[in-house]
């Protein structure tokens, strides 16, 4: 069975007209994490990200560090674990439910600058989101994006070999999804989960084909050990 570490994005530039991007200390985060693997002497036999531009940006300035600046594997592109369009679904449900809610409206105006205001609208309309009550114009469903997710593990398990240790530079719903598998959870508590996930967080599954099984989640230990409270982010 394949080892695969899930590894979300470091901080990207959020509440930037170029979110997609990572912001510096997202670069910070990332080398840190190469440098870690480096120390650790982990060699991975397979590398894929999403193809968010923060997803590519974390994997490839990680991978470079971990391998002393060689070019020694090639980062893959995999569709299956980009993100779910948060805000195609924010922007779809929000202004009804600001209608609604005037506690909602208020956090919907603070959404940028206030990080329990972002959790309180991004739980709630991902909420509606999953529940299946509206389809959102040009957004999958939450079951179409757990499916999504689910072919890209069957893909890599087939492509590597049984006992490879392989990295997936994804975001914090694609490695909620895959934890939702592992444990069984019901969906209100993996969009919670979603929401602490932290920058360059690494979770590790063993997946045999079927169902993945969960040997840790959502470390920093390469971020902790810096003694930097700084550098532990969620967004």
């Amino acid at each position: 069975m394949p080892l695969i570490y899930m590894i979300r994005h470091a901080q990207a530039s959020f509440g930037s007209q170029e979110y997609d991007r990572l912001s510096e200390l997202g670069m910070q985060q990332a080398d840190i994490l190469g440098d870690h693997f480096a120390n650790l002497g982990f060699a991975f036999r397979g590398v894929y990200s999403g193809p968010l531009a923060r997803q590519i940006d974390t994997a490839q300035r990680t991978v470079s560090r971990a391998n002393n600046g060689e070019a020694k594997l090639n980062v893959v592109i995999a569709p299956e674990f980009n993100e779910y369009d948060a805000r195609g679904i924010i922007e779809f449900f929000a202004p009804g439910m600001a209608r609604e809610d005037p506690k909602f409206a208020e956090a919907l105006h603070n959404l940028f600058t206030d990080r329990h205001a972002l959790e309180l609208v991004f739980e709630r309309t991902m909420g509606r989101w999953i529940a299946g009550s509206s389809e959102v114009p040009g957004c999958e469903t939450w079951l179409g994006f757990n499916m999504r997710v689910q072919a890209g593990l069957d893909r890599i398990q087939q492509e590597v070999g049984p006992r490879e240790r392989i990295a997936i530079f994804t975001s914090a719903g694609a490695i909620a999804s895959v934890l939702r598998s592992a444990l069984g959870l019901p969906d209100e508590q993996v969009l919670r989960l979603a929401l602490h996930v932290l920058n360059t967080s690494v979770s590790v599954f063993r997946y045999d084909g079927s169902r993945p099984t969960l040997l840790s989640y959502n470390s920093v230990a390469h971020l902790e050990l810096q003694r930097k409270p700084e550098l532990l982010t969620y967004r």
